[in-house]
């Protein structure tokens, strides 16, 4: 146990342990004065003296430490995981052969000092929050074992964090070191153990640690599941014992629980954030994976003032909350102000950590129930789902003498404890007349799932499920991985274990799992076109669930008469992504998949004729989606008539004015029926006209007018559509809609778009580049293309660059005929091509080519433009740019160019010479040697 801190210069101290003596009266309230007192002291270890040295006896459950023959005392503590130790103290002292058992209380050199030097700790409120300076006054090193930090890297030179790491590997680029290219897992790391006492910035909650970084996220902060899974591997392959996850996402891995499950296995202990979307979701929100996973330490937020954070991410699986605010190491060898459940879930792992440090004989399950049995309870009593236990309390949990039990008293059902879903708990039955009861509160009709594991010892128990105070079923079962299943109804639930023999006086540790599964909803088995289940021509809303991987589910509905059909589904969760299909038998289903988790798919208002139509529903999160504790809403809206909303419109004076960029729907009812709409252009546009969802067999026209009735364009519809463009000025202009025959089965969907045009462009308007763009478009120098687009993003290539200057110098004479090997007498540009290079502003490659599709560098942009508008160069006595030696080709000319002030650079006096130049760029640079 690492209890003292010594400074270098402190001197040797002599620590002596001083017995304080206790004498058992034999009475039961003394005896269980000493049990609480040992606890309060939180020793792990306790002084025993026996009152004849040569008169000792077996002592059960008991490890001897170390003995004093001198004093006759003996250093004890309980042997074993799970012992109540309590219960053994009180046996203990019950024995006439022992004079005394005290606790083998702690000794602090009175010089030392718990608080770090750190000069930015005044800003780590949050340490206060969790108790981590009393953790202080008792350990803050862990160097014993290495925790592994899963994120976007860490800043290895950083100067509070880099005598705290160790070796790690990037995963995102295998090879290269974990160097943190986004911040994350920076702050992560400071949070973690920025090295504490060293007289710089903050302080982690471990002083001193073995930090594996493990870049499995990239500098945009994603990463993959099978690189998450590798991360934990590769961590506990390389002997981490603590892996934390500052990272999550809602759809349920089954590899990802198993290697959770893996982790658990090999001694290993998972931390993970909830997430942070509680505001943005509401009532969809779900703890993230691989948070929810039942063998995963799942930490939520905390707010300053110690109530549930309503930003992080809630639900059954939370085992603990912790400050959402924190001040932490930023990349570069800063530091900054951070928030999230990334930045508490450290803070569990850091507590963990300490906690080992104390009782290195703990497995995993242990150290969460430290964690739990410690916490600071700060919601509603009791656990709840956003704060699960409660706020983490590190002071607390490095001096907590575990329970083995920290669920008694449940000896009753009144007195059952509640556990949540998806989560694991460990206990203990301490005789056969123990009876363990637990409460869980179930979402839905469905089957209860419980998994009995081992805590080190095997043993049968009687497992019972009751509803209300009605037994309704009873399993015997051996502890070691088993399972039972029972149907449930929604609400509370009760489970009762206890040994399988009565009279047992066996102590039993176990550990238990509670899982639930959907039941197939009553719509089911309709997992195939062909199993549809048969829904009422009507409008209404059904609730149906996922129960199994890869559900499908399947409705048919034949409709007798015709109509307009809109579906919607709305999942009750985040942790469903909605996608639905709908088709009329024969045909090709109609996709909608539009949305993120948690949001409700909304089809298209369709036309539906008498006939079988079918919709499918399934759960988009991944192809072979796993079942979800969660259900969804399927809403119909179902219209028998159509009816044109825009009548009349039949003339020109009745025209429905529409808004650009909305969708009208109408009908063509009778033969001679016309469709009058207007629009008005407040400026010159390229305005675009079409007609979706035109019935088979019509064939559609929409007629342009302008303002005085003169005819614009006539547009006639291929196949299903109709579509056309072109340029308009601005003013009132109608759109007549006929068809070949009349139809009112289903809607035809008029759309008008328009795009204003700058210089006959209409993409670039508000670019930085608008002026000189449409300057050059008024001298002639650039011309409009067939959709009007300029394209200033995009890079601009060597033949496009001597074009431009060919025009804007006036056209030099061809001169000599020019012989490249990729410009043959039919290319677009060769005439430009042959003037620029015969006067001397390009020139050609040493392979015969002049390469004119290429993209060109800011570097050989900047000369040929030098050279068409014949700037005069000067003999440099240093380097126009950081980048730009005096010996680079170009210094010269591009000196010239700075010099007028035609270019200047970027930040640090850089150029960057070998970037391509976009078109907007090039634009901008001749219009300014024109100016």
């Amino acid at each position: 146990m690492k209890s003292i801190y010594l400074k270098r210069t402190a001197l040797a101290v002599l620590v002596l342990v001083i017995g304080l003596f206790f004498q058992s009266t034999g009475k039961e309230g003394e005896l269980w004065r000493g049990a609480a007192a040992a606890e309060q002291a939180g020793s792990p270890s306790w002084l025993l003296k026996w009152r004849d040295s040569e008169q000792t006896v077996p002592l059960p459950q008991t490890t001897i430490v170390h003995q004093q023959p001198e004093t006759g005392i003996a250093v004890v503590r309980p042997s074993g995981t799970g012992v109540d130790a309590a219960l053994w103290l009180k046996r203990l002292q019950a024995l006439e052969q022992v004079e005394y058992v005290h606790p083998n209380n702690r000794v602090t050199l009175l010089a030392a000092s718990s608080v770090p030097n750190d000069p930015e700790l005044p800003k780590q409120h949050y340490l206060d929050q969790i108790g981590a300076k009393a953790a202080w006054t008792v350990v803050h090193d862990q160097t014993d074992l290495t925790i592994a930090l899963v994120d976007t890297g860490v800043d290895l030179q950083h100067p509070d964090l880099k005598d705290n790491l160790v070796a790690g590997t990037n995963l995102v680029a295998p090879g290269k070191p974990p160097k943190d290219d986004n911040g994350h897992g920076t702050g992560v790391a400071g949070v973690l153990a920025a090295v504490g006492n060293n007289g710089k910035g903050v302080s982690g909650i471990l002083w001193k640690a073995k930090i594996m970084p493990i870049k499995a996220l990239d500098a945009d902060g994603y990463g993959d599941e099978e690189k998450l899974g590798d991360a934990i591997l590769y961590a506990i392959k390389n002997k981490a014992r603590i892996v934390v996850l500052s990272v999550g996402l809602y759809r349920y891995s089954p590899y990802l629980e198993d290697v959770a499950r893996y982790a658990e296995n090999k001694g290993v202990l998972l931390v993970a954030a909830t997430g942070n979307d509680g505001e943005k979701l509401g009532d969809l929100v779900e703890v993230k994976y691989p948070a929810a996973y039942p063998t995963v330490l799942a930490v939520s937020g905390a707010t300053p003032d110690n109530k549930p954070e309503p930003r992080a991410n809630s639900g059954p699986e939370v085992d603990l909350a912790a400050p959402w605010n924190v001040y932490t190491t930023a990349m570069g060898g800063g530091y900054k102000k951070e928030q999230g459940t990334s930045l508490a879930a450290p803070q569990a792992a850091a507590a963990a950590a300490l906690v080992w440090s104390i009782h290195p004989e703990y497995k995993p399950y242990q150290i969460r129930e430290v964690l739990r049995q410690s916490a600071k309870d700060i919601g509603p009593p009791g656990i709840d789902h956003a704060t699960g236990y409660g706020l983490l309390q590190v002071g607390k949990a490095v001096t907590l003498n575990m329970k083995a039990d920290g669920y008694e008293p449940n000896e009753t059902r009144s007195a059952a404890k509640k556990i949540p879903i998806g989560t694991m708990i460990s206990a203990q039955l301490t005789g056969g007349a123990d009876r363990d009861w637990f409460a869980v509160d179930v979402p839905f009709d469905g089957k209860l799932v419980l998994e009995l594991g081992t805590a080190g010892k095997e043993g049968n128990v009687k497992l019972a499920h009751f509803a209300g105070a009605r037994q309704q079923s009873v399993k015997q079962m051996k502890i070691g991985n088993q399972t039972a299943e029972w149907n449930v109804k929604k609400g509370r639930n009760y489970i009762l274990l206890q040994l399988s023999d009565g009279y047992s006086k066996d102590e039993l540790p176990y550990l238990l799992t509670v899982k639930f599964k959907h039941l197939p909803d009553a719509y089911e088995s309709n997992d195939k076109m062909e199993e549809a289940y048969e829904l009422e021509p009507r409008s209404q809303t059904l609730t149906a669930n996922f129960h199994q991987t890869g559900d499908r589910d399947w409705f048919k509905i034949e409709f007798k008469q015709s109509g307009t059909l809109q579906v919607r589904v709305t999942p009750d969760s985040v942790r469903i992504d909605p996608a639905l299909a709908i088709g009329r038998a024969g045909e090709a289903l109609i996709q909608t998949d539009e949305n993120k988790e948690g949001e409700p798919e909304i089809s298209r208002e369709i036309a539906v004729t008498p006939g079988i139509y079918y919709i499918r529903v399934h759960d988009a999160i991944s192809s072979k989606a796993s079942p979800t504790i969660a259900q969804y809403e399927l809403k119909l809206e179902y219209q028998k008539k159509l009816i044109d909303p825009n009548e009349p419109n039949d003339k020109p004076h009745e025209s429905t004015v529409i808004r650009l960029g909305s969708t009208y729907s109408g009908v063509i009812s009778t033969r001679g029926d016309e469709d009058w709409f207007q629009v008005r252009l407040a400026k010159q546009s390229a305005a675009k006209i079409a007609i979706t969802e035109i019935p088979e067999g019509v064939r559609m026209k929409a007629e342009l007018y302008d303002k005085r009735q003169s005819l614009q364009e006539a547009l006639t519809s291929k196949g299903r559509t109709l579509a056309g463009e072109r340029k308009l000025e601005a003013g009132l202009y109608y759109i007549k809609v006929t068809a070949s025959v009349p139809f009112d089965k289903q809607y035809y969907k008029l759309r008008v778009q328009a795009e204003p045009l700058i210089a006959g462009f209409r993409d670039i308007a508000g670019t930085w580049a608008e002026r000189p763009i449409a300057e050059l478009s008024r001298r002639g120098i650039v011309s409009q293309s067939l959709d009007w687009r300029f394209y200033p993003a995009r890079s601009i290539t060597r033949a496009e660059v001597v074009a431009m200057l060919v025009r804007a110098r006036n056209s030099p004479a061809s001169g000599k005929s020019i012989s490249f090997k990729d410009v043959p007498d039919k290319h677009w540009a060769r005439d430009v091509i042959a003037k620029a290079v015969n006067a001397g502003w390009a020139s050609g490659y040493v392979d015969g080519s002049f390469r004119p599709e290429k993209a060109i560098t800011r570097e050989e942009m900047s000369v040929m433009l030098a050279r068409a508008f014949q700037l005069k160069v000067e003999k440099l006595n240093s380097a126009p740019f950081t980048d730009i030696p005096l010996t680079r080709w170009s210094a010269a000319e591009l000196a010239a160019m700075k010099r007028l002030k035609w270019i200047s650079g970027y930040s640090g006096n850089l150029f960057k010479p070998e970037v391509i130049a976009t078109r907007a760029e090039f634009a901008a640079l001749l219009q300014k040697a024109l100016d």
